[in-house]
């Protein structure tokens, strides 16, 4: 009985399935918009790969023609018009996305996110700020955007918000953090120090040198404010700090160290600090040009004697020569000499950068903490009078500040 039932069953699939072969005929027009949709993709992706942005616009419109309902699309043309500084086009179809009803939570942070990139490219950071808030509020496990958050912080001067993003981000990734911190609250005090805000100033010091002891910068701010309050000794034991902790730059604290020194009437406490730090590092010849330069004030022959050894070992280092010239000038009597000797100085002046970027070469006249052009921290070198892109030169192990 079973069997009969199973064989009645199959005979009876068996015709409805020959019925519905000849005579069903399925839409056939569903599947065609896809397919044509992913094509009108694929050649998007070809031009964009090609270069050809006007045409991948094109492409992604067609599609759009298939299927308004894709939110990928919408996305991909945004981000091709903002890469074609197409700003206000990019702002406008990423807005379309926002007023859609189909959309979910994470679709609709990804729309301010983009949103953020549209304002940060158009020069609009503050607005690009807000968006990104509201969606590191709504998810706090949006590295990305926050890590982009800080970035805009930092570019208008909202260091202590940048500073919490940053102890925010460390406890998000699992990374240490504290030394991009202290750079951060660094600055904020640097910044309540220009409106003399000495109360400001010393709070942001204190959550700096709490968030690193050693930050160079933070201490070099840190005299700055004891200096600012006349407290010289303070002053001169913060930039000692911070000299011995980063020798090569001898030649930024040197003379901050030699001014503080002469008005506390104990500029002999510097020839022992440069010598006890030369017998430490004496493979470091900025110390060694630092201690040249102070002591051909006293003893130009001497100092003289350093240069030209120090450039004997560093033929690269272009503040050796021009303070080895300027002993020359000032000691020869020949007046072709001198003219020889001005012409260099004037072309070592030019050539001079004083600070370049380890990471991108980026060079400066000026200390900087912060890379004006990578954004990276802690990346400041002296400079060997090498422009960008003319080879490496001699650099001391990064040291963490």
């Amino acid at each position: 009985m079973n069997l009969l039932l199973l064989v009645g069953v199959a005979f009876l699939l068996l015709v409805v399935g020959t019925l519905l072969g000849r005579y069903y005929a399925p839409d056939r027009r569903p599947l065609e918009r896809a397919a044509e949709e992913g094509k009108s993709y694929v050649r998007g992706l070809v031009e964009v790969l090609e270069g050809r942005s006007d045409k991948a616009v094109d492409e992604i419109a067609e599609a759009l023609k298939h299927n308004t309902k894709t939110v990928e699309a919408y996305f991909a043309l945004g981000s091709l018009f903002r890469t074609r500084g197409e700003h206000e086009r990019a702002v406008r179809v990423h807005q379309a996305i926002l007023v859609r009803r189909d959309i979910d939570k994470a679709t609709r942070l990804k729309v301010y996110h983009q949103l953020a990139l549209d304002f940060r490219a158009a020069g609009f950071p503050r607005r690009a700020a807000k968006a990104l808030e509201l969606v590191v509020t709504q998810d706090g496990k949006q590295a990305a955007a926050l890590e982009e958050l800080c970035k805009l912080y930092e570019e208008t001067g909202d260091w202590e918000r940048a500073a919490l993003g940053q102890k925010r981000l460390g406890k998000l990734g699992g990374r240490d953090t504290s030394a991009v911190q202290a750079h951060l609250y660094a600055e904020l005090a640097a910044a309540s120090l220009a409106r003399k805000d000495l109360g400001a100033a010393r709070k942001a010091l204190k959550r700096a040198l709490s968030a690193s002891a050693g930050s160079v910068h933070a201490l070099h701010v840190l005299g700055r404010y004891h200096a600012e309050r006349g407290n010289g000794v303070a002053a001169i034991a913060a930039w000692e700090r911070a000299l011995r902790a980063r020798p090569e730059l001898a030649a930024f604290f040197v003379p901050l160290l030699e001014q503080a020194l002469f008005a506390a009437k104990k500029l002999e406490a510097l020839d022992r600090l440069l010598e006890e730090l030369r017998a430490a590092h004496p493979e470091n010849v900025h110390l060694r040009l630092a201690h040249a330069k102070l002591d051909a004030k006293r003893n130009p022959a001497r100092a003289l004697a350093e240069l030209s050894a120090i450039l004997d070992e560093a033929p690269g280092l272009i503040p050796a020569w021009r303070e080895k010239a300027r002993l020359q000038l000032e000691s020869g009597d020949a007046e072709e000499l001198r003219r020889g000797f001005e012409d260099l100085l004037a072309l070592l002046a030019r050539a001079d950068r004083g600070y370049r970027c380890s990471s991108c070469g980026h060079t400066s006249s000026e200390l900087f903490w912060r890379c004006p052009s990578c954004s990276s921290w802690d990346t400041a070198r002296t400079a060997w009078g090498r422009r960008a892109g003319e080879g490496a030169a001699p650099a001391a192990a990064p040291v963490r500040a």
